[in-house]
């Protein structure tokens, strides 16, 4: 236990009065003045005590200054002057009543001042205080304030996820069968904004829920160089597309989306109407990788994507589409490390949430758009509006990527994502960057598989047949062959030859159109 020192000017408990120590007396009586009125008289040690804590304010101190007008603050300073002229060994009371003269306040709220400052030594402990109830007080009988506290802690405070309104109800409840007259629901929802948020949501949420929403993210993902970290991520778009023929909605298609870490900038996408796979993955990872030139003039876009380039390690989080087999052995197979977030930890991946963040913002403007939940959505009849096809989204994508967001500044790196992508590739410091020896063997080498047996007529894939002359050469008849398929394009299929390279195959009915797995 700590020690209570009885010395001078220290302050005491003497009964159930606040004292200050005046002196020690020889005969062991001590001298001690009341702080409410001044008077000066003798208590027996033995009946002093040390002084409560000094209350814990709501607000800090540090708020209280910064609230403070300059006449509040040159008046706490007039205040602290006076009380700290006062001369003990002169008449106390005289000068009490010649300060609360000055003031214009009773001789009490003097005694009143010296005590706070005694308690707390500060200019902003003798700052005026607002009138009326403090803030934080309960004005409520002690038996109803228990009582929605009792509530609370039952009703609120589980897993259950009460709403405010049933607490209100249940605290109703409880009064009428006590016999009392229930409060108002204002006091009751003052209870609830008094909750710490973070007891809140770990006693309402699930903990990964709750960790979410409580726990800190101080740190930042820090890489040196362009290419070191890919991020990648899907997210359904939001706007409802329609098809090439009818112009009817088909629905809402998939965005597979990769960012460099460094540079912010997209180094590929791709866009689908199937559900996320490892296919989405890897057809993201190739069209990230390769030169874009090609790609682009194929659509008819004149933009400049300049990024290519094997990526030292690629960031994804743990969904079964990141963790499939052909991704990973394509990623070992091309010297690529995968690296798989925490489980539950969606900051972790803050980079390309932020960047799914931003392009969907700019889709919400965009004909048929779903916007982001029911609420922003309305009443706006998003099928009977979609009017873009598959490919004109990814034409719209494309451009939106290129021409504004790589040539906005970014906040977070304070210059637009292109000038940072140029100067991390070009300048002293730039990395060599390297392309697969192979680049048509690469995509193939990410693309899913199957095993199939070479039949006498073919392959067999999909209740599709696939035949070409070569495919004798390659593998023995009634013998199993890995087999690889583009789901965009099914028109051929890859077969692995013995050297390990991929031979295409084609539909063995030539006249059939392509088709994709979706369709």
């Amino acid at each position: 236990m700590g020690r209570f020192q009885v010395v001078s000017n220290a302050l005491a408990v003497a009964g159930d009065r606040l004292v200050a120590i005046v002196s020690v007396e020889p005969a062991g009586l001590v001298m001690v003045r009341d702080l409410a009125n001044g008077r000066i008289h003798a208590a027996c040690a033995a009946d002093l005590s040390a002084p409560p804590p000094a209350v814990r304010l709501k607000a800090s101190s540090e708020s209280i200054i910064c609230a403070a007008t300059d006449s509040q603050w040159a008046l706490a300073k007039r205040r602290k002057e006076a009380i700290c002229g006062i001369d003990e060994a002169q008449n106390a009371a005289r000068q009490i009543a010649q300060i609360a003269s000055e003031f214009e306040v009773s001789r009490r709220t003097v005694f009143r001042w010296l005590a706070l400052y005694r308690q707390a030594p500060q200019t902003s402990t003798l700052l005026p205080r607002a009138r009326g109830t403090p803030v934080g007080a309960h004005r409520i009988d002690d038996r109803l304030d228990k009582l929605i506290a009792e509530v609370i802690q039952a009703v609120y405070l589980t897993k259950v996820r009460a709403k405010k309104e049933d607490v209100v109800r249940m605290v109703g409840l409880r009064c009428a069968a006590l016999g009392l007259r229930p409060p108002s629901r204002k006091p009751i929802l003052a209870r609830l904004k008094e909750l710490d948020p973070g007891k809140v949501a770990k006693a309402r949420l699930e903990r990964a829920e709750a960790a979410t929403q409580t726990d800190f993210v101080p740190g930042s993902y820090q890489v040196q160089h362009a290419l070191d970290v890919v991020q990648i991520d899907h997210t359904p778009v939001d706007a409802i597309v329609v098809d090439e023929v009818n112009r009817l909605p088909i629905g809402r298609p998939w965005l597979t989306l990769a960012v460099d870490v460094v540079t912010r900038v997209v180094v590929g996408f791709y866009l689908s109407m199937e559900a996320p796979s490892s296919t989405s993955v890897a057809l993201c990872l190739s069209q990230a990788i390769l030169p874009k030139e090609s790609w682009l003039k194929s659509r008819g876009l004149a933009c400049t994507w300049p990024v290519w380039g094997l990526p030292a390690a690629v960031h994804t989080d743990n969904g079964a589409d990141f963790t499939a087999a052909a991704l990973r052995r394509g990623c070992d197979e091309h010297d690529i490390r995968l690296i798989l977030r925490p489980i539950a930890t969606p900051h972790y991946g803050g980079h390309i949430e932020r960047l799914i963040g931003t392009l969907m913002g700019r889709v919400h403007l965009l004909p048929g758009t779903t916007g982001s939940n029911m609420h922003d959505r309305g009443d706006y009849p998003s099928e009977s509006n979609a009017r873009l096809t598959m490919a004109e989204l990814e034409q719209w994508l494309t451009l939106e990527i290129c021409e504004q967001y790589h040539r906005r500044v970014h906040k977070g790196i304070r210059q637009s994502p292109l000038a940072a992508w140029q100067a991390a590739t070009s300048g002293p410091t730039a990395r060599a960057r390297s392309l697969p020896e192979q680049p048509d063997q690469f995509m193939i080498s990410f693309l899913p598989s199957m095993q199939r047996k070479l039949r006498r007529d073919g392959l067999h894939l999909f209740n599709i047949r696939y035949w070409d002359n070569v495919l004798p050469s390659i593998v023995q008849l009634g013998s199993a062959v890995l087999v690889r398929y583009d789901p965009r394009n099914l028109s051929r299929v890859f077969v692995c030859g013995p050297d390990g390279c991929y031979c295409p195959i084609p539909f063995a009915d030539l006249a059939l159109p392509p088709i994709t797995l979706w369709e």
